[in-house]
């Protein structure tokens, strides 16, 4: 885990190679050119980002 703003974000999808790489992908880069597809690590700002909801843990 990274000490980046994408880590907390809801349109970060994490990818892991065949080789267990891991790549934060910013999916608002599809429809929103200013945002890069895969950005340098870490991101410590960004006018893109939207806090993830909190999951909801089963009792």
């Amino acid at each position: 885990m990274t000490n980046s703003l994408c880590e907390f974000c809801c349109h970060m999808k994490e990818i892991v190679s065949g080789k267990g790489s891991r790549f934060l992908m910013c999916q608002k880069s599809a429809v929103d050119h200013r945002f890069q597809k895969y950005a340098p690590q870490p991101v410590v700002q960004c006018g893109g980002f939207e806090q993830k909801e909190k999951e909801k843990s089963s009792e």
